[in-house]
């Protein structure tokens, strides 16, 4: 054992590939976070309840339909 101090870069290196692994549902996918207020969280959890959805899908049909509507 030696008595040398932990770097930050040791710190931010992974150890292993498994803790730098991404889980299936999130590789090849960038994250988009928009913040909204209470009453539009609230209605776009009770629509995705409603049609057996997730807030994912419906973030990602949203972004299809204005992707859709701005001819990109």
């Amino acid at each position: 054992m030696t008595n040398q101090k932990p770097t930050l870069a040791g710190a931010l290196t992974p150890t292993s590939a498994a803790e730098t692994a991404r889980p299936p549902s999130r590789r090849n996918r960038r994250g988009w976070l928009i913040h909204l207020d209470p009453d539009r969280h609230r209605r776009l959890k009770v629509a995705a309840a409603l049609n057996d959805s997730s807030l994912q899908a419906l973030g990602e049909e949203a972004a299809d339909l204005l992707l859709e509507r701005y001819g990109v």
